[in-house]
């Protein structure tokens, strides 16, 4: 009589990355691994979004008269070093053990990066940004262990691509300009310092993210056999040399913007993004699956260097061009490629190549949104469209967030 065998499940991301199961784990201990730590992309999505609410939410309560005072401040910091921190960990945190075939991510990680989170959110809202930066370069020290813990295991089964020395960079980037702005508020630092340190935290860390996981994430999206693992041949080598110096002129070009050249800076920066998403992530052609999902992540990694080359064009306009990058490019971006990851892991495949309407209507919602933003500076009423923008955003991330949850739930 043929011995009963455990059937262990299915090892469920991308359908195609055709990863084996995780290498170190038995059935046993597999069996022990919380679907939250598996897939912990379902905790942090949600929470991005709420913190994303507490951001943008501050100019609605601005522009109805809830709010007496304001602070752009506060509103940009909270979208980049909260709200898309979330949603750039949740990833991560699915992404890299799954890649590499090593252990999930253990909950004092996560309880650990969610606190930290919070803390932020936390501190921000009071203003105490000597705080709120700490507990932002908390977020990244956390992140590098959590990496070097998986990429220094002995039986780690692949290695990440060549692409992804651009996460350690964005580290790097991320606490050098928390550190920056935490010094400007205690007036150790001229306060020059404390304006490069926005620049690093709200464009150079997600413009080398974006280039880095987009290296990984368009060519799955597309259809595409995933990128070759760093180290495997001598062009991947070079591969990653090159992805390196991609870093390096992001951290240039902000330094140039920094010292004067307002349009030189942006420029560099938006050549940089057209070449590593554009011809080295694939984005040049369209992408070769159906889904709305894909057209909006389509949409969104040129609208990068369009917003970067309108800043450079329009210095005067600087501010609402720039809008173009961060709603029309970063938003539109990790909600796109949150779809993609949600619907993969929920087994929606079919779901994946349609037009859900609820991803339709998030894309609407913020390209509505952006626009009420870039009308804002040629009207008269300029918080009554940045509260127009707000809730609108509000309301189609809403809708996304209802859609993933009842989809998660349902999983």
């Amino acid at each position: 009589m043929p011995t009963a065998r455990t059937l262990k499940p299915p090892h469920r991301w991308c359908p195609s990355m055709s990863s084996p199961p995780v290498a170190d784990l038995s059935p046993a201990s597999t069996a022990d691994i919380s679907v939250w730590r598996s897939e912990p992309f379902r905790f942090f999505f949600p929470l991005g979004v709420i913190l994303a609410w507490i951001g943008v939410g501050h100019w609605l309560l601005y522009a109805t008269g809830v709010a007496a005072t304001y602070s752009c401040m506060f509103h940009g910091l909270i979208q980049m070093q909260a709200f898309m921190m979330a949603f750039a960990i949740g990833f991560l945190l699915t992404a890299l053990p799954r890649r590499t075939q090593t252990q999930p991510v253990a909950r004092l990680e996560m309880t650990a990066l969610a606190t930290a989170l919070v803390v932020f959110a936390v501190a921000a809202l009071a203003e105490r940004w000597v705080i709120a930066e700490a507990a932002y370069a908390a977020l990244f020290a956390l992140l590098i262990e959590f990496a070097l813990r998986r990429f220094l295991t002995r039986g780690m089964g692949r290695r990440p691509p060549a692409a992804f020395v651009l996460l350690p960079i964005a580290a790097l980037i991320g606490i050098a300009g928390a550190a920056m702005i935490a010094a400007a508020e205690m007036n150790t630092l001229a306060p020059w310092t404390g304006h490069l340190g926005l620049l690093m935290v709200e464009q150079g860390v997600f413009l080398c993210l974006a280039v880095g996981v987009g290296s990984l994430v368009l060519p799955l999206m597309s259809g595409m056999p995933p990128p070759a693992d760093l180290g495997s041949s001598p062009r991947q080598t070079w591969k990653a040399v090159a992805y390196a110096s991609a870093g390096a002129a992001i951290l240039l070009s902000l330094i140039l913007e920094q010292l004067g050249f307002d349009r030189g800076g942006p420029l560099m920066r938006a050549l940089v993004v057209s070449l590593g998403l554009g011809l080295a992530g694939g984005a040049w052609r369209p992408p070769g699956k159906p889904g709305a999902h894909r057209k909006l992540v389509w949409l969104a990694v040129w609208m990068m260097p369009l917003g970067l080359l309108a800043s450079a064009i329009w210095p005067d306009y600087r501010v609402p061009a720039l809008h173009i990058l961060f709603i029309g490019g970063f938003s539109l971006m990790v909600f796109g490629v949150g779809t993609h990851v949600a619907l993969s892991h929920f087994n929606l495949e079919q779901l994946a190549l349609g037009k859900p309407s609820a991803v339709i209507f998030l894309g609407a919602a913020l390209l509505i949104a952006l626009l009420a933003r870039l009308a804002a500076d040629f009207s008269n009423t300029y918080f009554i469209h940045l509260g127009w923008a707000a809730g609108v955003w509000i309301l189609g991330s809403a809708v996304w967030l209802i859609f993933f949850c009842a989809k998660m739930l349902s999983s």
